[in-house]
């Protein structure tokens, strides 16, 4: 990729500004979550099944994400959440985020397949009581399609990437953003899962920038979050 600018950034995010935004999304995780055991013990424990624990966690983390921006930065611009890029994107870069989205989906299943990974099997072990039902397919779909693509893509996009562009050239601040992102992935007896996170998140940071606006990295993580949730229960 050659060395462009990009979209101007209609804000530049501060250190302080990404600090607050990183310290009040733990602090809302923990409260949440503190709240949520209070209310009912069970909850992220082995009493209740992975897919439910998820979905909790998810719900928990969309909130602290999207609290904790908007009071750090969306309220406090006349652009709100346009300073990170929430604007309508252009119908060609809906598909084309799906296309990228589906073409990532293929080449890491056939990957997986091909070598033997076991990131599909990993997986189809870990959610099988939520694969069994109906509701757990759902629960499994909403967190993966609809929940979590938005503040993955709000922090490691929006708030993230753009911290870092702030500070140094486009192409850094992409391989950055993606290896951050790609931790998430980390799995010690699926090492390699770090690596599909890593050009997950490369290829959603290109498809933001390119586009500028940063529902074309959503929906592409949630095409890619559908397709995944359709491959372990059905594949």
């Amino acid at each position: 990729m050659t060395s462009q600018p990009g979209p101007p950034m209609p804000y530049r995010i501060t250190i302080r500004n990404f600090i607050g935004i990183s310290l009040l999304i733990v602090l809302i995780c923990v409260i949440g979550g503190i709240i949520l055991v209070r209310l009912d013990p069970s909850i992220f424990t082995d009493k209740r099944n992975v897919h439910e624990n998820l979905l909790w966690f998810s719900l928990v983390f969309t909130v602290a994400v999207l609290a904790s921006t908007g009071y750090v930065l969306a309220s406090r611009t006349a652009m709100g959440w346009g300073i990170i890029g929430m604007s309508r994107p252009e119908p060609r870069w809906v598909l084309i985020g799906i296309a990228t989205a589906a073409a990532l989906f293929f080449v890491g299943e056939r990957l997986d397949s091909v070598f033997r990974f076991g990131i599909i099997a990993h997986a189809r072990e870990l959610y099988a009581t939520g694969l069994t039902t109906q509701i757990g397919l759902i629960q499994l779909f909403a967190v993966w399609a609809l929940v979590l693509p938005i503040p993955l893509e709000v922090y490691f996009r929006g708030v993230f990437l753009n911290f870092v562009r702030a500070m140094m050239n486009l192409e850094v601040a992409i391989g950055l953003s993606a290896l951050a992102y790609g931790l998430l992935f980390f799995n010690p007896s699926i090492p390699v899962s770090v690596a599909y996170g890593v050009v997950h998140g490369a290829a959603l940071s290109i498809l933001y920038v390119r586009s500028g606006s940063l529902w074309t990295a959503i929906i592409a993580n949630a095409s890619l979050g559908a397709l995944t949730v359709a491959k372990i229960a059905w594949g």
